[in-house]
């Protein structure tokens, strides 16, 4: 058995490894491809917003089997699992932009325009938006109320209704709110001095805020990535098609790792703390076998429509791949760089948020918080 580390590593690594390796490498009429990829970016790069789902493809419902393969979890929750999806929106100016980078952090923010949409087999369970510094949140109450009564949850709406009980008023409209289908507002920017002083009230020091300088290089990243995986990565024209191109994509899994953890390990200037440097050469060797992983690209008219991963050569690939197969399943982003624009919705709802929170600021301050959280305990 492998660490955690390696396993975060080998997976999230496998779902670029495709896509990254193929800008670079030889297929047949290369430079087609090549252009192609080049008016891919561009159009990326042109873009009012662009969106990128991951979702799963159980076609032989192998992970649904497996999920349920126990008996613990309703074949429903299962198909909700695997038949969801989450989709990331960008505005064309924050993907070119880059986003946070420090100094005036509510002056970035304002600059960022960005949702996250979560969905099972059948609706929409959640989205956060956030557009020029202010965060709006849209929650589908009636789905999620589905899946936990699927899953043994006695009595939804009224523990909703209970849990609103003894607050302020405002909760109880800001429920009814919710599951009229409003959406919740709040300015991010009004707060990113108030969580910096709490904080600092519960750590004793203002936190770090990194120069922004050297900025970080990530298109320099990504070509050493490409330079580096080259030799290990088959890519082949399947289909022939310049108006809707199939590229499949192999990629010999412990040999390309290895490469790809060494420019990795190696990377300058990184925003965050590099999450690869205790993952050793060793311990893929230890957790992948020699073989090849199997993916494809699509492109249509020169536009990236999005790549797939077969997770069963990648069950294959482990050292310890067990006995149920994955046959059938793939793990899909879908790219769409005509995207709908991010605005503001108009259904929002009239509670006001920030005097919720600002209560809350005022109760930590205070220490009543803490004093309601003993005298319940008690």
């Amino acid at each position: 058995m492998y660490r955690p580390s390696v396993r975060l590593f080998a997976g999230s690594l496998a779902l670029a490894l495709p896509l990254t390796a193929a800008a670079g490498c030889g297929v047949q009429k290369q430079r087609t491809i090549k252009a192609e990829f080049a008016a891919a970016a561009q159009h990326l790069q042109d873009s009012k917003a662009s969106s990128f789902t991951l979702r799963l493809d159980d076609g032989k419902k192998s992970l649904e089997k497996l999920i349920v393969k126990d008996g613990s979890t309703d074949p429903a929750l299962a198909q909700a699992f695997t038949g969801g999806s989450i989709t990331v929106t960008v505005a064309g100016s924050t993907l070119n932009k880059g986003a946070i980078s420090g100094g005036d952090v509510a002056q970035q923010l304002k600059n960022v325009s960005m949702s996250i949409v979560v969905r099972d087999n059948k609706a929409e369970l959640g989205e956060l938006r956030l557009v020029k510094g202010v965060l709006f949140a849209h929650v589908g109450l009636t789905e999620i109320g589905r899946l936990a009564t699927i899953g043994g949850a006695e009595n939804f709406d009224q523990t909703l209704d209970d849990g609103v009980q003894g607050g302020p008023a405002e909760l109880t409209t800001l429920l009814a709110d919710v599951r009229a289908g409003k959406w919740v507002k709040l300015d991010l920017t009004t707060y990113v001095d108030k969580l910096t002083e709490l904080a600092k009230g519960f750590t004793g020091a203002t936190p770090e805020v990194k120069p922004s300088t050297p900025p970080f290089d990530a298109k320099a990243l990504g070509n050493d990535l490409v330079a580096a995986l080259k030799p290990y990565v088959k890519v082949t024209d399947a289909n022939d098609s310049s108006s809707d191109r199939v590229l499949d994509v192999n990629v010999k899994a412990r040999p390309a790792l290895k490469a790809a953890l060494k420019v990795l390990q190696g990377a300058k200037d990184l925003p965050f703390p590099n999450p690869f440097v205790d993952v050793m050469p060793s311990d893929i060797d230890t957790a992948i076998k020699d073989g090849t992983a199997h993916g494809q690209i699509r492109l249509k008219d020169s536009h990236l429509t999005g790549f797939s991963l077969d997770v069963e050569s990648l069950r294959q690939l482990a050292t310890d791949p067990g006995t149920d197969s994955l046959a059938g399943l793939t793990v899909n982003l879908d790219i769409d760089d005509s995207a709908d624009e991010l605005v503001a919705p108009d259904d929002v709802s009239s509670v006001d948020i920030a005097k919720l929170i600002d209560s809350f600021f005022k109760d930590l301050q205070s220490g009543s918080v803490e004093s309601s959280t003993t005298s319940l305990a008690g």
